[in-house]
């Protein structure tokens, strides 16, 4: 079997010759960056060869019979996840119970098991968990060492009618909650007794080597299945876990709870469901309702008792994520009517007032996240966030100030909107000239001039136009116009980061509404956190789902109409 050694990361692996490069990376767990699934179209998974002294496309090239030497081209990239939402007064109810009670010893003569001694004195503190309360093997195993370490006085965890856990001593109790996002997840680890924030991690979604948007992971899990979708994320899961209780000064045996929110595909993903409803008409989900589960069945490594909250979708491309945003921006509550959107390659989006809701997905595509972008990236180290033309020329700003080696999508934006205001490109998206150096390569951070050019300018207006569409034809579903939304609310890291000014300028969000916007942060985030925190939301999050009526775009008539109108740049 042929050597492949990775030089940036220093790992050597044996492989089939017959394998591509890519295999190879994940083989070594590395994480390797395929946008497109691997099927030779991004271009962002090439690699040096040395033994070919040539660059080749890591997801088309064999490793062959001979060992070889293997150079990633890109830069590593550090993230930046968006951790935060609007921090906003959460009233505390737990749906963790205690319980300290007192166990009698079995009388002499008598042969009454610990577990029914246990249950008895259980059940006279809580009558109402009568029938509903059934041996688990696991706390059984715990009872008589913390029986007889206690003399009979033990301390019991319950939740969701379940015995979580028993002991001689009271135990800290933790929860953890999950925002999967497409690109990156955020984590947060949670003071089950106070609802406090303890710590938080956040890291790119290792799906990432399957696909740069939902649909490419759909495609590769239909064709090899979602085993190694599913289990990658369960991983990063397991090892967000262990470093937020590290960070903690905790351990993940005292991890009682766990709360995923995610959208349709990523929420199929990490259940390990089949994805073929989502990808096939009428593309429904698998499941919509919220579930409780045990959590040892997804490899959490917490405590083996421990359940995990999975809360509902809407439809097949509004999801779990779109919930969480609901829950923690109250915003069926609101008497205006109000627009969230989170902004990513679904670009999701609900209308809402006095508790009529309507959401609709908008198929952006990965284009604000780097794909089809010729120096395009995520928001990381080196990526051009910010542009401004003045009269000395571009004023770039560049994340931790590195040297720039791409741009990311606030700052395609920004670059997009100040041409567009000064005159460089027309309404139409036509720029004077095919490509405009932003960094000359000896200032650059790579071994070339870091430039947009006219594709670049096309990628970013389908993506545009596609939430414009959204935007309109939610609007009139509900039957109202643009200009009575007033308030628009922008979820998410990208929508975060985006300049109000230049998202209308370019026509993404209609110009009326530009004095309208309020970034409110990692939405989902939040309402992940907040339906731990509060049972009762974690209920009402079912109905919540259950109410927002869901807007299929592409099956209006006049979504093509809308979307082609909206490719047009609205200068002001």
């Amino acid at each position: 079997m042929p050597k492949v050694y990775f030089k940036n990361d220093d790992i050597t692996v044996n492989v089939e010759p017959d394998i591509t490069i890519m295999e190879a990376m994940r083989a070594a767990g590395m994480v390797p960056d395929a946008p497109c699934g691997g099927n030779g179209k991004c271009g962002k998974c090439k690699v040096y060869v040395n033994e070919l002294s040539e660059y080749v496309l890591s997801c088309q090239s064999l490793v062959g019979e001979k060992d070889i030497t293997v150079s990633t081209e890109e830069p590593a990239q550090n993230v930046v996840v968006l951790q935060d939402g609007l921090e906003k007064e959460t009233s505390f109810n737990s749906h963790i119970t205690r319980i300290s009670l007192k166990v009698p010893p079995c009388p002499a003569g008598k042969s009454i098991s610990d577990w029914t001694r246990f249950s008895e004195e259980l059940l006279k503190l809580l009558p109402e968990l009568d029938g509903r309360i059934l041996p688990e093997p696991s706390v059984i195993t715990k009872l008589p060492g913390a029986l007889k370490a206690a003399e009979g006085n033990v301390h019991v965890i319950i939740a969701n009618d379940h015995i979580l856990d028993v002991s001689a001593e009271r135990k800290a109790a933790y929860m953890a909650a999950f925002d999967i996002g497409t690109t990156t997840v955020a984590g947060y680890l949670l003071d089950a007794d106070t609802g406090e924030k303890l710590s938080v991690a956040s890291r790119l979604n290792p799906q990432v080597q399957f696909g740069g948007d939902v649909i490419s992971r759909a495609a590769y899990s239909l064709e090899h299945g979602v085993e190694e979708l599913s289990s990658c994320i369960r991983d990063a899961l397991r090892e967000l876990i262990a470093e937020m209780t590290r960070k903690a000064g905790c351990t993940t045996e005292n991890v009682y709870l766990v709360s995923i929110a995610g959208n349709t595909c990523m929420h199929h993903l990490f259940m390990g469901i089949d994805v073929d409803s989502l990808v096939h008409a009428p593309y429904n989900p698998a499941v919509c309702e919220k579930m409780v589960l045990p959590a040892e069945n997804f490899g959490l490594d917490i405590n083996r008792n421990g359940l995990l909250f999975a809360l509902p979708n809407i439809a097949g491309f509004v999801g779990a994520d779109t919930v969480a945003c609901i829950v923690s921006s109250d915003i069926a509550e609101q008497k205006e009517w109000t627009l969230l959107i989170d902004i990513g390659t679904n670009g999701e989006m609900v209308l809402a007032k006095d508790h009529k809701m309507a959401a609709c997905s908008t198929a952006a595509g990965p284009a604000f996240e780097g794909v089809g972008i010729a120096f395009g990236m995520r928001g990381a180290d080196g990526a051009i966030s910010k542009a401004e033309y003045t009269e000395n020329g571009w004023k770039l700003g560049i994340i931790n100030d590195k040297p720039a080696v791409g741009i990311c999508g606030s700052g395609l934006l920004d670059l997009a909107a100040e041409m567009l205001r000064v005159g460089i490109m027309d309404e139409s998206g036509e720029m004077e000239q095919e490509k405009i150096v932003l960094v000359p390569e000896e200032k650059s951070g790579r071994d070339s001039d870091v430039y947009i050019c006219q594709k670049d300018i096309r990628e970013m207006q389908m993506a545009k136009a596609a939430i414009r569409a959204g935007i309109e034809l939610l609007c009139a579903h509900m039957g109202i116009t643009v200009d009575e939304v007033s308030e628009v609310w922008l979820a998410g890291a990208f929508g975060s980061f985006l300049n109000p000014q230049n998202v209308c300028r370019i026509g993404m969000i209609p110009p009326v509404l530009r004095d309208r916007i309020t970034p409110i942060g990692n939405a989902a985030g939040l309402g992940a956190q907040m339906v731990l925190q509060n049972k009762e939301l974690w209920t009402r999050s079912g109905e919540l789902a259950a109410e927002t009526d869901f807007l299929e775009l592409a099956s209006l008539p006049e979504f093509q109409d809308t979307f082609v109108d909206a490719l047009e740049f609205d200068n002001f």
